[in-house]
């Protein structure tokens, strides 16, 4: 295992640029850590010297778009065509191999059948503010605006979907092929077996392997026969770039082949957005608060009662999903307000997730009593704002990759209860307070710890004058330095 883990330096040489080629496929799925890594990848890239890096535009979903051709017209619509369903990534048709009519099963088989798909270059300039709202505004602040639109851009026809299901749906591993000439490398979000052209280097970002060590906590067990496929057949000198030394772990333990050609480059924790003067957690609340667990959508419930200004509260952010242990986290603080402070509030970010619904039942007292906030859609300030002002931040997760939120939330001042996880471990060391993610009693102690005991203030300003150190290794300009050593590897390799 190679860390890559160094400090910033500043270089000159006159070798000529390496030309970087990043797949954008999943940079419009919100604020997921997949996409908030992407994008703090590509931008950190764009701030590299001698490093030439341009946007691959790819959808997500099984498509309607027409194939592009070398000389195709009209690029502004194909373009178009492609951002739309880059955003609609979500609501593409399921894989249905049977039934099918005759007209499905043909179009189906084509789309799955061919194998060389062409980029159209965007040199037009028509879709760059389409680009900055749909991929990078979530994350990145206005400043990095122009340099960011200042790369080329390209789009393609393939998708993640058509990936998948040349992978594996059908009984032979056969990868698409991307006309990608010219680069030295194309950098992949997630593992996505891709025939590139001689010479091209296929990088590969891996966030975690949570289908095949957490099965059930994912929608579906075919899922994990998915990533392990997707993994085994990417290029045998395939890149592949870990976010933390457990997930190469996994890796390794997925495919102990990937060993000679896997590092690790820690997620970055860039400046937190500033909130607007005057803003209180109230507001924010106010103003993104659902009552889905009501099934009631926006709509309040009568006698709803606003959150006051001043309240005190624990904040933990995540897709609702089975991984986070939002269950566990209700019940653990429910045991708190009923022994310790029933002035406790809990605030819970949460946007739409799989098998949510046990933790939609176990919120509703909460929610239904004005003592549970689910909010949802928050943008970066106002997300900073609810940081800032927390009583805790709690990320009680059965698993984790990386983990952006906690340190996120350390960044803003918030003193941070975690899984006792080895990645939360290797990330935040002595910066929080640890708790057994199965054990409701053992996350009911860390709150309290954090919020109810004499000496939980000393306690808190201890943990913010540690956290400090620890930022500092997730510095954007000390993951730059990893990427750039990465990247001038390829010329020696």
């Amino acid at each position: 295992m190679r860390l890559i883990e160094g400090t910033a330096a500043v270089r000159r040489d006159t070798t000529p640029a390496i030309r970087v080629l990043v797949d954008l496929s999943h940079a419009a799925d919100g604020y997921v850590g997949v996409a908030q890594d992407l994008r703090l990848v590509f931008n950190t890239l764009c701030g590299l010297d001698k490093v030439d890096v341009a946007g691959l535009l790819m959808p997500a979903a099984r498509h309607d778009l027409p194939r592009i051709r070398p000389g195709a017209a009209d690029h502004a619509a194909l373009a178009a065509g492609v951002l739309h369903w880059m955003e609609r990534n979500w609501e593409q048709t399921p894989w249905r191999p049977f039934p099918l009519s005759l007209p499905q099963m043909a179009k189906a088989a084509w789309h799955v059948a061919r194998t060389r798909h062409y980029m159209l270059s965007l040199d037009d300039g028509s879709q760059l503010n389409a680009i900055w709202r749909m991929l990078f505004a979530r994350t990145l602040p206005p400043e990095q605006r122009a340099r960011v639109l200042a790369r080329q851009f390209y789009a393609t026809d393939l998708s993640v979907s058509n990936i998948i299901d040349r992978c594996v749906h059908l009984p032979v591993t056969l990868p698409k092929r991307l006309a990608a000439h010219g680069f030295d490398a194309v950098v992949f979000p997630m593992p996505r077996p891709v025939r590139l052209p001689p010479g091209v280097r296929q990088v590969v970002r891996c966030h975690d392997t949570v289908p095949v060590t957490d099965v059930d906590t994912v929608p579906n067990w075919r899922i994990a026969l998915a990533q392990s496929r997707l993994v085994r057949a990417c290029a045998p000198d395939a890149l592949f770039v870990c976010n933390s030394p457990q997930t190469l772990d996994h890796l390794l333990g997925l495919d102990p082949r990937r060993e000679k050609h896997a590092v690790v480059i820690p997620c970055t924790v860039p400046a937190a957005a500033v909130a607007p003067e005057g803003l209180k957690p109230a507001d924010v609340i106010g103003r993104h608060v659902s009552f889905r667990a009501l099934g009631r959508g926006d709509a309040a419930p009568d006698g709803w009662a606003p959150p006051q200004a001043g309240m005190r509260y624990v904040l933990a952010v995540s897709t609702l999903e089975p991984r986070k242990n939002f269950v566990g986290l209700v019940r653990a603080w429910e045991r708190v307000v009923a022994r310790r402070d029933p002035t406790l509030r809990l605030v819970i970010v949460g946007g739409n997730g799989w098998q949510e619904e046990p933790i939609l039942a176990a919120m509703r007292p909460g929610v239904a009593s004005g003592r549970l906030y689910h909010v949802q859609n928050v943008p970066a300030e106002d997300l900073s704002c609810l940081m800032a002002n927390a009583a805790a931040f709690a990320a009680v997760s059965f698993n984790e990759g990386f983990g952006f939120t906690p340190l996120e939330a350390a960044q803003a001042g918030a003193p941070c209860l975690v899984a006792d996880l080895p990645v939360f471990r290797w990330a935040l060391g002595d910066a929080a307070v640890y708790a057994d993610p199965y054990d409701v009693e053992s996350i009911a102690a860390g709150i309290e710890r954090l919020t109810c005991l004499p000496d939980s203030a000393d306690l808190v300003r201890r943990l913010r004058l540690r956290a400090l150190p620890v930022l500092a290794r997730f510095r954007p300009e000390v993951a730059a330095e990893g990427w750039r050593q990465l990247l001038e590897g390829l010329r020696k390799s």
